[in-house]
């Protein structure tokens, strides 16, 4: 994936950005965009990985794990969902403010 999800391992970025106020400077930028093809596809490949590892006959404590990180992936991008409908939420508030 093209971003960390940890503050302290997060590039920091020049402070004349766009970017980066959060300290999130990736997850501005792709909720900024809103392109998520390639997040998309990585979660996908993710996702299949570890279905297939959840069906495996490995270990019960592998196939618990994997089923962990696939809720994980799924809450992941239940955030960034939330994190858009902020965003038009916000922007319609702003666009009514500018009209009144």
């Amino acid at each position: 994936m093209g971003f960390c999800y940890f503050r302290h391992m997060a590039k920091r970025s020049a402070p004349d950005s766009q970017y980066g106020q959060a300290g999130y400077p990736a997850i501005e930028k792709l909720i900024d965009t809103e392109d998520f093809n390639e997040l998309n596809a990585a979660f996908e490949v993710a996702y299949s990985d570890l279905m297939e590892i959840s069906k495996s006959k490995k270990g019960l404590k592998t196939q618990k794990d994997a089923k962990k990180i696939m809720k994980s992936l799924e809450l992941t991008l239940d955030l960034l969902r939330e994190l858009l409908a902020i965003k038009y939420r916000l922007q319609e508030q702003a666009q009514k403010t500018t009209k009144s």
